[in-house]
């Protein structure tokens, strides 16, 4: 049975204009989240050389950002079930904004640390409440594609992020850099006069008064180890490679700038298999999609590792090199596959804490990286990764396939029957 007012009424695969500006909303802050990561990994060299900190100190640096990437994750999840998916979102671009900005006024390491970490408690929560709205509020049939095309956004957030970090801020400076990023609170309003609620989340919002009980319950952390299994596995491997890739490439005699060009050739080649993802997602379904992604990354991974002594200053080694960033895309599934796993009640905490907890996780990769790169150089962190990569299309099939899943039945197969909620239940 349909239901009027589920993201699966198949009426029309078109977008309302409501319906859009919450993907646009969602997607504009994804942009903006990845952009300030990744925008991190090349302000870390101007402000070692200020602050004189040692590659451990770097690596420390990487992993509070991902540590507070979890704990605003599941923060932001929890808080999103309770009060709604739009008003969080707007809390989290907020948070993110301001605390970026405020990087620049930093005097020391500790203070870059602690804004650092309450800059990311944003980023946390803005990807996972997003995406649950976004899967709220699209038909069901397209619910793949809008879902693959949001994750997308981290690489225009890539492509900034490395144009801006290798390009502009050796010009005005790191800290004018981080002032500048402080840009995205401009989104936030955006968000907040033009994004709907999810009127999914509306119709169970007395609901989430118990949702304790429901997280606690097998029917929630079954599905979470599931999703949280797959996203360590892809957020592992991701940054595992990536993060020291910058460095990597200034010591091997690139400027700046050229190193910036690799991530941008990284950004496209993933914005390709993002693409790619979203469209297969619908067509081939959730499982298909991920395991083609993630087996691309570990062949791009695993010719790299074989061929990296004679292709590095060769143009021929950006073939393995788009096939590895091509696949590592995982991701672009999880939007879709991990909103598929949850009823309304727990959807925003399943998904955002599957996600952000993998990557506060993954915060043990750069540390790994430091003590490896300078006596085993990058080589064997790109084996590492490859293998990883080669796990996750593996463990893509532990999934039900749920393409074109209508939420209202997950809600029924892991709640049993809706009750009817309150007459006046109304969204301010």
């Amino acid at each position: 049975m349909k239901h009027p007012t589920a993201a699966g009424d198949s009426a029309s695969h078109r977008l309302t204009k409501p319906q859009f500006n919450a993907w646009l909303g969602a997607f504009l802050g994804w942009i903006f989240d990845y952009y300030e990561v990744f925008l991190l990994s090349f302000l870390a060299v101007p402000i070692s050389r200020e602050f004189g900190l040692s590659p451990g100190d770097t690596a420390y640096m990487f992993s509070t950002q991902l540590l507070f990437l979890a704990a605003g994750g599941v923060l932001f999840g929890y808080l999103a079930d309770r009060f709604g998916r739009q008003r969080v979102l707007v809390w989290t671009i907020v948070i993110y904004s301001v605390f970026t900005f405020a990087r620049a006024l930093s005097t020391n390491y500790q203070t870059l640390l602690i804004l650092t970490a309450l800059a990311a408690l944003g980023i946390g929560g803005e990807y996972g409440v997003g995406q649950t709205l976004v899967s709220e509020v699209v038909p069901a049939e397209r619910r793949g594609w809008w879902s693959g095309l949001l994750y997308s956004g981290i690489y225009f957030g890539i492509a900034l992020g490395a144009i801006v970090g290798g390009n502009v801020a050796p010009l005005i400076g790191w800290r004018w850099t981080f002032a500048l990023s402080g840009i995205p609170v401009l989104v936030a309003i955006y968000v907040r006069v033009s994004t709907p609620e999810s009127e999914l989340w509306a119709s169970k919002r007395h609901a989430v008064k118990t949702n304790w009980s429901l997280i606690l319950n097998r029917a929630f952390l079954g599905p979470f180890v599931l999703c949280l299994v797959a996203a360590v596995l892809q957020f592992f491997a991701y940054y595992g490679i990536t993060t020291f890739l910058p460095t990597f490439l200034v010591q091997q005699g690139f400027s700046l700038g050229t190193a910036s060009w690799w991530l941008f050739f990284s950004a496209v080649a993933g914005l390709v298999g993002s693409i790619a993802g979203a469209y297969t997602n619908d067509q081939w379904g959730r499982r298909v999609t991920l395991t083609y992604l993630a087996g691309s990354a570990a062949l791009g991974g695993l010719i790299l590792f074989f061929s990296w002594p004679y292709l590095l200053t060769s143009p021929l080694i950006l073939i393995p090199f788009f096939i590895l960033y091509f696949g590592s895309n995982g991701a672009t599934v999880f939007g879709a596959l991990f909103s598929e796993q949850f009823p309304t009640e727990t959807r925003s905490t399943g998904v955002s804490a599957a996600l952000q907890i993998a990557r506060g996780l993954s915060s043990i990769p750069p540390i790994i990286a430091a003590v490896i790169f300078p006596e085993y150089g990058y080589a064997p962190i790109v084996l590492a990764g490859a293998i990883l990569f080669g796990l996750l299309a593996v463990w893509s099939f532990v999934f039900k396939e749920t393409r074109g899943k209508d939420l209202h039945e997950v809600d029924t197969e892991t709640l049993g029957p809706p009750v009817l909620a309150l007459a006046d239940d109304v969204i301010e």
